[in-house]
């Protein structure tokens, strides 16, 4: 039989550029999952939109992402972020 009792959800964030992140973890079922990534990130490590993209799916953490036009980028700056995340989009379809 099929619970309905909803499951809490810790949404983590993460800015690429202008790219956010917004990773949706189960509380109490992904804690371990959601202290790597923050750990790998803490770190230092490196991560472009692809890698959190396959990171997400290796893990089975749904993920939303929503690109904002940032002020303090310029506004080429800001057209080439977004041309870049229209090409991550299209291939991730």
């Amino acid at each position: 039989m099929r619970s309905k009792e909803k499951i809490a959800e810790e949404i983590v964030l993460i800015r690429y550029y202008n790219v956010l992140f917004y990773l949706f973890f189960k509380t109490g079922m992904d804690d371990f999952k959601r202290q790597c990534l923050i750990k790998k990130i803490d770190d230092g490590e490196s991560m472009r939109m692809k890698q959190i993209q396959d990171w997400c799916h290796c893990h089975q953490i749904p993920f939303k992402t929503k690109f904002t036009y940032r002020k303090d980028f310029s506004f080429r700056v800001n057209l080439w972020n977004l041309y870049s995340y229209c090409r991550f989009k299209i291939e991730r379809q």
